[in-house]
C-alpha cells in the first residue's frame, strides 16, 4: 500500500460513517475497541496474564461478532505503539501491520501513554496529565499531556523514560496548577512528585481506569502511517528485564535477532 493509496481510502469514505479496530497491548492489559466515526461502539479489556499472542485474535473476532460487524465493514486501524511492554508491543503492532497490509487498510499509530491519560477525561487547559508507567526503581515511562478547548488529547512533553525524581524538576515550566497521575501502582510516584511539587493539587487515577484503554484513541494524538510495513513499536528504553537478561546471555537486545531470542524466552 502507497502513501497514496492512504489518502484514498480517506477522501472516498469523507461524509459517510467510519469504521476503526483499535489495539493496544503495551501493558499487562489487552484492549481491543471498535469505533464507529468518533463514538466507541465496543470495547473488551482484559488482563490476560500476558497471554496477548494467544487471546488477540480471539478477542478481536468475539467483538466483530458481539456487533455484527464483518472484517470487510473497517475503514482503518489504530493501535497503541508504546512504549511498554517489548514483547505485547510486539504481538499488537505486528497484529495490525499484517491485517492493514492484508485488507489494504490505512493504520495509525497512537501513544499507549496517551490511552492511559485519556482516563482523565476533558479537564480545563491549566490541567497537566501525567500517564505514569512504572518501569522499576522509581524509573518510568511518562509524558505530559493536556485537554484543548475541543477535548482532545494534546502532548506537552513528549513520552519517554526517566528517572522520575531527576525528571520531575525539570519539566515545571509545563506543568499547570492542577495535575492528574494516572498509572497503576504508581503511589511510590504519587509520593515523590508531591515531595517536588507540594503546592500542586494533585488528583489520581488508578487501578481499572488506568489501563490503556484501546476505544480512547478517539480523543488522543493520532500519526497516520503512510505504509503499514512502516509502523514500529516506541521502546523508548529497554525495560529492567530485557536488561537483565542481555546480561544474563552476553548479548545486547539491540539486533532483530536478539529481539526474536528474547521474545521467545519469555513467551
Amino acid at each position: 500500500m502507497t502513501p497514496k493509496r492512504v489518502v484514498i481510502v480517506y477522501k472516498e469514505k469523507i461524509g459517510e460513517s467510519m469504521k476503526y479496530l483499535a489495539v493496544d497491548s503495551s501493558t499487562k492489559a489487552l484492549s481491543v475497541a471498535l469505533i464507529e466515526d468518533t463514538a466507541v461502539v465496543a470495547e473488551n479489556t482484559l488482563l490476560p496474564q500476558q497471554q496477548h499472542g494467544v487471546l488477540l485474535v480471539p478477542a478481536v473476532a468475539q467483538l466483530l461478532e458481539q456487533m455484527n460487524w464483518k472484517t470487510s465493514d473497517l475503514d482503518g486501524l489504530m493501535v497503541g505503539v508504546g512504549p511498554g511492554s517489548y514483547t505485547g508491543l510486539r504481538i499488537g503492532v505486528t497484529f495490525a501491520k499484517t491485517w492493514a497490509n492484508s485488507k489494504k487498510l490505512p493504520i495509525a499509530s497512537v501513544s499507549s501513554l496517551a490511552l492511559i491519560a485519556a482516563a482523565s477525561l476533558p479537564l480545563g487547559e491549566n490541567v497537566s496529565v501525567l500517564p505514569v508507567m512504572d518501569a522499576r526503581r522509581l524509573s518510568a515511562y511518562t509524558a505530559i499531556y493536556k485537554w484543548d478547548t475541543e477535548e482532545k488529547l494534546v502532548s506537552v512533553v513528549a513520552d519517554s523514560h526517566v528517572d522520575w525524581r531527576e525528571w520531575l524538576p525539570t519539566v515545571s515550566e509545563h506543568l499547570g496548577e492542577q495535575v492528574v497521575l494516572v498509572g497503576t501502582g504508581i503511589e511510590e510516584f504519587v509520593e515523590a512528585f508531591q515531595e517536588i511539587y507540594p503546592d500542586k493539587t494533585v488528583e489520581v487515577i488508578t487501578d481499572w481506569a488506568a489501563w490503556p484503554h484501546a476505544g480512547r484513541a478517539v480523543l488522543c494524538p493520532r500519526e497516520l502511517v503512510a505504509e503499514p510495513t512502516l509502523l514500529a513499536p516506541n521502546y523508548a528504553h529497554a525495560t529492567l528485564a530485557e536488561r537483565e537478561w542481555a546480561e544474563k546471555n552476553n548479548t545486547t537486545i539491540a539486533s532483530e535477532k536478539d529481539n526474536e531470542a528474547f521474545i521467545e524466552h519469555f513467551t
